[in-house]
């Protein structure tokens, strides 16, 4: 290995010991889709490129935010101290470089997962080594490196057509990752160890050395962060998701279909819940009064007309069951706690709660994709 590569290893083993180097890509994606989709739809997330559930603008607009938000944390001089671990993470490189490099591999995963890369970690939360030859190759965008430019869409061609939860091994292998890996590596690696690691840094970021310059930072992260996401941005029609992975096209339609009608039709959605509850309140053959109350109190308090009320409480004391349409109250999340909530309240009505109301508290649960408390089994 030259001793470029091996200036290279060095930072790439520096920066990725720091917490919060490696994102979650579920996560992160959820958190930044939340304001532009319904809960129905960010629950697909993992098995779904972002652009399936909202739109190519959306995508647009939240990866040049995420340029914003890291060229200006990487440009304040505080940024360094405020990082995760600190300054004593930078014990052995420049910690100018370490917070420079941390804000690019950050960037860098956000960027992959907004326009359809698949999650870069493993299982145990890990970055592979085929993680990190990739983000290595990120960063010869950022630089501009002719072969990491080249050699990136044809990573992309490899990566797209395969499933969106783990970077597809076989895929990337028959490609020439490493080899492309190893010569941006050497390019960068070159860029800043001409005058040694200890001192030399300037010449790749002018900003190393005791008080860096913010303009110059500025002007080198966020030209590179744009460059990687218009190219990102242009691989995006590579990743169509034709086909599906993990969830069936019908499915995520049918899905669709019920988050629309839930924002169409709130009241459709409150006569379920009320479906629901009688149903909980009969399970047990017998309902009782105070039972009774209270479904007929949230019955008088919901929005139905005279003659839909009048149905759900003839419905009490009847032999009929309804049959509930969980995934349309599961598309509306408040709805859906809400039920919990009340359903929970209902079984603690009885001095024990059957064992015919805890099957049903938890047929339902899995329904509306919580736990029987009430709580999202994922967030």
């Amino acid at each position: 290995m030259s001793k470029e590569n091996l200036a290279w290893a060095k930072v790439l083993a520096t920066v990725l010991k720091m917490p919060g180097v490696k994102v979650d890509r579920i996560s992160f994606l959820r958190r930044e889709l939340r304001p532009y989709c319904n809960q129905s739809r960010l629950q697909m997330i993992g098995s779904v490129r972002p652009y399936t559930v909202v739109s190519d603008e959306v995508v647009d607009k939240l990866a040049r935010q995420c340029v914003r938000t890291h060229t200006a944390l990487a440009t304040a001089t505080s940024t360094v101290a405020g990082l995760p671990g600190g300054l004593a993470m930078a014990a052995t490189l420049p910690a100018d470089l370490v917070q420079y490099f941390y804000h690019v591999f950050v960037l860098s995963q956000k960027l992959a997962y907004l326009y359809g890369y698949p999650d870069l970690c493993e299982e145990d939360g890990h970055l592979s080594d085929m993680a990190c030859d990739l983000l290595t190759i990120f960063m010869g965008v950022m630089m501009g490196a002719p072969v990491a430019e080249k050699g990136i869409d044809e990573l992309a061609k490899a990566i797209a057509g395969n499933a969106v939860t783990r970077l597809p091994r076989v895929a990337l292998t028959k490609t020439a990752l490493v080899p492309i890996a190893a010569q941006v590596a050497r390019f960068v690696g070159t860029r800043y160890s001409k005058a040694g690691l200890a001192k030399g840094v300037g010449r790749l970021i002018p900003l190393a050395g005791g008080l860096f310059s913010g303009s110059l930072t500025l002007l080198t992260f966020s030209k590179g962060a744009s460059r990687l996401r218009r190219q990102l941005s242009a691989q995006r029609r590579l990743f169509d998701d034709g086909a599906i992975d993990t969830i069936e096209m019908a499915g995520i339609k049918a899905s669709f279909v019920k988050a629309a009608q839930a924002e169409r039709d709130p009241l459709r959605v409150e006569l379920a819940v009320i479906e629901a509850l009688i149903n909980m309140a009969k399970i047990n053959d017998e309902v009782t009064p105070a039972k009774y109350k209270v479904i007929e109190q949230r019955i008088a308090r919901s929005k139905a007309d005279a003659r839909q009320k009048l149905d759900l409480l003839g419905n009490i004391d009847s032999d009929r069951s309804y049959d509930v349409d969980f995934d349309l109250i599961a598309a509306d999340r408040e709805a859906a706690r809400e039920l919990m909530d009340a359903l929970n309240a209902l079984a603690a009505m009885d001095e024990k709660t059957t064992m015919a109301e805890k099957i049903y508290l938890n047929m339902v649960a899995r329904k509306l994709g919580l736990t029987a408390a009430g709580t999202n089994q994922q967030t």
